[in-house]
């Protein structure tokens, strides 16, 4: 039965999307939504969650994100997640867009964007395990450590399949 739980750990990562836009000829490939990190703060439901996927589109990598955090979030062109990897080092990746967030569950404020990554910062994230992340936002920020800490690695893997 361990062995069985064990698999479905391994196989969690999927690719959703794989195609080529007919109208551009553009390539694309995202994988399955993944949660780096979720809290349930007593009882009251997902009051603090990071989930996203990676998304390859003609060879050019970003990470569709929906993040949930306990107060409104504004987010503007300085706004940014850090991602702290297991060499030091860190991996800061900016939003495609700006906006503000919208009220989900009554606990907390959901808001989606898009970050982008350069070449470099995809290997970085390819080769390095996450350790912890930091949301930064207009007037705040939250950090989180991170238990799933190669799962962003599992998604690349399945990406570049």
């Amino acid at each position: 039965m361990l062995s069985i739980v064990s698999l479905g750990n391994v196989c969690a990562q999927k690719l959703k999307v794989d195609k080529v836009d007919k109208f551009t000829k553009t390539s694309i490939r995202e994988t399955s939504t993944e949660t780096l990190f979720t809290v349930n703060l007593m009882g009251t439901g997902f009051s603090h969650r990071f989930s996203f996927c990676i998304r390859k589109t003609d060879g050019k990598y970003t990470m569709p994100v929906s993040i949930l955090l306990p107060e409104i979030v504004k987010y503007d062109e300085s706004s940014n997640v850090t991602f702290l990897l297991d060499n030091d080092e860190t991996v800061t990746l900016h939003h495609a867009y700006t906006g503000v967030s919208g009220k989900k569950f009554g606990n907390g404020y959901l808001f989606d964007s898009c970050l982008l990554m350069s070449d470099e910062e995809a290997e970085q994230l390819k080769n390095n395990q996450i350790v912890s992340v930091r949301i930064s936002y207009l007037g705040g920020k939250y950090d989180r450590d991170v238990k799933k800490k190669d799962i962003i690695q599992k998604c690349f893997n399945v990406i570049d399949k």
